[in-house]
């Protein structure tokens, strides 16, 4: 999966992998063996992205075991990847009330917040959660609210400490988009940081499609049409490769299917 996320673009990372995090609880000792058998089976639903099984089965759980922090914040990322992002809130915050879980419940609200358009309230829960783990996934997070929030300094000051801590080709690719911005809105002096942070993401990834069109508008404004041109074209075959691989991977996948079927035929 992770070569995919350099691969596709912003919009398409947004809609695929805001909510690929999976994270593996803790088991619980002392509940119901019925509600635990419930919450591995909602688990099983949630992993293959079966949401609406998922919710009924943490909700059995919950049922069972009203204080089943496990069963609030799985049902709460089922929730969310449904875009019910409201009950995903709750479940969260229910999961907060139980005191587990709580950095990435923080973190989980946090991104509901964030779809929801509530901006300040995923910064705050960003921010409770970086104080009780750090998270260099978190953090990139917190850095893109900011920018969506229109503070670009507190976004550059993110970036820059992500960047000491955790130099990644996402954290080069956030700040060099940052100057792009920058340099757009009339500080041109900002075109050659953002080009430097392009080119470190891409030496980084190299199949980062993304950071490869922006790179593009840089040597654009940089009045370099033959380079710019040369990153479209990259950018254009990556993002050709995934949409290939995943039709493979999707193809392949049905064809093992079928295949199993006919032995459990036979």
């Amino acid at each position: 999966m992770r070569p995919l996320i350099y691969v596709m673009t912003p919009v398409l990372i947004l809609t695929i992998f805001l909510a690929s995090r999976f994270v593996t609880w803790d088991a619980v000792k002392g509940v119901d063996r019925q509600a635990q058998l419930h919450v591995q089976e909602g688990t099983a639903s949630l992993r293959s992205w079966k949401l609406p099984q998922a919710i009924k089965a943490f909700t059995r759980a919950i049922e069972i075991e009203p204080r089943y922090a496990e069963a609030y914040v799985k049902r709460g990322l089922a929730y969310y990847r449904s875009t019910q992002y409201k009950a995903a809130i709750a479940d969260y915050t229910e999961t907060l009330k139980l005191k587990r879980y709580q950095a990435d419940a923080y973190a989980s609200r946090g991104d509901a917040y964030r779809s929801l358009g509530d901006l300040q309230r995923a910064i705050a829960d960003y921010s409770v959660a970086l104080k009780r783990r750090w998270s260099v996934n978190v953090m990139q997070k917190r850095a893109e609210t900011y920018f969506k929030n229109g503070d670009t300094q507190k976004t550059l000051a993110e970036y820059d400490d992500l960047i000491k801590r955790k130099p990644t080709a996402m954290a080069y690719y956030g700040r060099g988009n940052v100057y792009l911005h920058l340099s757009i809105r009339g500080n041109e002096n900002r075109l050659k940081l953002a080009l430097a942070d392009l080119d470190q993401a891409i030496t980084l990834e190299p199949r980062f499609a993304s950071a490869y069109i922006s790179r593009a508008i840089v040597y654009t404004h940089l009045g370099d049409r033959t380079l710019a041109s040369q990153d479209n074209r990259q950018a254009t075959e990556l993002l050709i490769d995934a949409i290939d691989k995943q039709m493979i991977d999707a193809i392949q996948k049905q064809v093992m299917q079928a295949f199993m079927k006919q032995i459990h035929a036979f």
